[in-house]
């Protein structure tokens, strides 16, 4: 997701001692007020108050198990107190330890390269694990950041209609499936490798095997394992979060867009500058939301692209002028999930911030059309 600037509005915000100001709430109160002659939809109005982190619930519990995702405020007391209220607790120390133990495991993986290293497939695959390795230390940190500022819990508490909340709910989901069943999957062919492989993939465990030979490496191996598991959640919650909070806020665009249209449809054309105005707040809401959230996971989305596609270029080469060295037909198969996985990462990357700047090029054009006809009558009528 790719930051997307708000439409530049009449109205100022307030902004005390220059700090970025939060994102407030996806709709605005109208204290009860209609626009000037629009019917509002049963279903765009609001009829129970659901956050977005209670629509991600399912998502947001298996990012916390591996220390993904973590709140510092406590519920116990009110906002006024939040700042006072953050804290250590196991949670966010729990995460910290993890971040440590990914950017460990990326220097650990560094010691795979030695003297003896020629052009090849045992090359490729030490230049892949690097990689790799470095893109999941970089989620991981780009994720415990959000989290440790409050900035994902600041728009998780965000107020979302029955229609978004519903939709917030089956992303949720859908996608904690497609990530636990590409977790369990790849796990399987990583446990293939390291045990049962006819050429175990020892460079993993380096430094022994590479720099340290011993002679009964199960433990190692073991600790590997356990290691990868991480790295996979990290790799694939991050980039799935980021994908669902795209569809979010894009659905969020879309349902303003759609009113536009609808009042433009009902007043023939003719739009009071109030409306236009209110569309505009509304407009600017989700978009403060949208860079409010990037700003915290750019430099993941960043990493990600680049490491991904650099691995699926290497990925690609690999299968088409080595595969006959790859071993078995298990470990083939597993270097076709790779690429299959690292396309789809790829796809969630990219797919994110297309889809939320097509709903905010397709409003910005509606808004400024509109207003030019807005305008047009009125020069008219005078």
């Amino acid at each position: 997701m790719t930051a997307v600037s708000p439409v530049l509005l009449e109205t100022v915000l307030d902004v005390e001692d220059q700090k970025t100001p939060e994102p407030v709430s996806l709709f605005i109160n109208n204290n009860g007020n209609k626009l000037e002659g629009i019917t509002i939809d049963e279903e765009i109005v609001p009829k129970r108050t659901t956050t977005l982190g209670e629509g991600l619930h399912v998502l947001l519990a298996s990012m916390k198990l591996f220390g993904l995702y973590f709140s510092r405020r406590s519920e116990d007391v009110s906002d006024d107190l939040n700042k006072k209220s953050r804290k250590w607790n196991v949670r966010v120390i729990y995460a910290f330890t993890v971040v440590a133990l990914l950017w460990i495991n990326a220097l650990r993986m560094l010691s795979m390269f030695t003297y003896d290293d020629k052009f090849g497939l045992i090359l490729l695959n030490k230049l892949i694990a690097v990689i790799w390795a470095i893109q999941c230390a970089i989620s991981q940190t780009a994720i415990y950041a959000a989290c440790f500022s409050g900035r994902l819990d600041v728009v998780f508490r965000q107020s979302l209609d029955d229609s978004c909340a519903t939709h917030a709910r089956k992303f949720s989901i859908a996608h904690s499936v497609v990530a636990w069943s590409i977790i369990m999957s790849t796990s399987a062919f990583f446990m293939y490798g390291l045990f049962f492989a006819s050429v175990p993939m020892d460079m993993l465990i380096t430094p022994f095997q590479v720099h340290i030979i011993i002679s009964y490496p199960l433990i190692p191996r073991i600790i590997t394992y356990f290691i990868s598991l991480y790295l996979l959640s990290a790799f694939i919650f991050t980039q799935i979060v980021t994908f669902v909070l795209a569809m979010i806020f894009s659905h969020q665009f879309k349902k303003v867009t759609k009113s536009l249209e609808s009042c433009l449809d009902n007043q023939q054309r003719q739009v009071s500058d109030t409306d236009i105005e209110e569309f505009r707040q509304k407009h600017q809401e989700i978009s403060m939301n949208v860079s409010y959230v990037d700003d915290s996971l750019m430099f993941s989305n960043a990493s990600a692209f680049c490491c991904q596609l650099i691995c699926l270029i290497i990925l690609l080469y690999m299968l088409i002028f080595y595969h006959s060295f790859m071993g078995d037909a298990v470990m083939i198969a597993s270097y076709v999930m790779w690429v299959f996985i690292v396309a789809i990462g790829l796809t969630l990357t990219a797919a994110g911030g297309i889809v939320v700047h097509y709903y905010v090029s397709i409003f910005t054009v509606s808004s400024y059309y509109c207003s030019f006809v807005t305008c047009e009558t009125i020069a008219v009528l005078n």
